[in-house]
């Protein structure tokens, strides 16, 4: 299994500014139906793996195309621990990250230290501040962040988003960087953090 394989899934995402679909937007033709599949399947096939800092530049991906669960079988998503949902599949990878401490040594990061590019508008190194790079929180940078003794709210951000351009060795890790930060800015902020404290900090 590749390190850098992120399993993400649009049910950690719902509601965050997604356009609700009408009955008279729904695609009737086939032919229309097909252009848009064709359409998708080229956009997907344009997606190289690249590096693990740009990890987080193919966020479409559904939890049908790689699933995973919790250690305790649980569907590895914010909802599927939330509804306590198991999956009935015995074969699928356990997800999994690393906590704030791991990532308190520059050395443990993805690709140790340097500038890592998350999209267009998101980069960041060890010495950028929280707020920055998240839009709200703590001012400190994000390595004083880390360093902290008393694991502030922004440490568990800040090791999802190092776990989500590179998930643990023989793990996935359910969100991209991209979508983690998307969690912070949206309206399940607090489910998020819980998920990832809770049950994605085990390693």
């Amino acid at each position: 299994m590749s390190n850098t394989n992120h399993a993400t899934m649009t049910d950690g995402l719902e509601g965050a500014g997604q356009p609700e679909i009408s009955a008279a937007s729904v695609i009737s033709a086939t032919g229309d139906a097909d252009h848009v599949m064709s359409r998708r399947r080229v956009l997907l096939k344009g997606i190289g793996k690249g590096s693990a800092i740009l990890a987080a530049a193919a966020p479409i991906k559904t939890l049908a195309s790689t699933p995973s669960v919790t250690a305790n079988g649980q569907i590895c998503t914010i909802s599927g621990v939330q509804s306590g949902a198991h999956s009935q599949a015995t074969n699928l990878p356990t997800c999994a990250g690393k906590k704030p401490s791991f990532y308190s040594t520059i050395a443990n990061w993805p690709n140790g230290d340097t500038t890592y590019t998350i999209d267009a508008t998101h980069s960041f190194s060890k010495v950028t501040k929280f707020n920055a790079l998240f839009g709200g929180g703590s001012t400190s940078n994000l390595m004083n962040i880390l360093k902290d003794s008393s694991v502030p709210p922004e440490a568990h951000w800040i090791a999802a988003l190092l776990n989500g351009i590179k998930a643990p060795a023989g793990y996935v890790f359910p969100y991209s960087a991209q979508e983690v930060l998307a969690l912070y800015a949206g309206p399940q902020q607090a489910a998020a953090l819980a998920f990832f404290q809770g049950f994605m900090e085990t390693l």
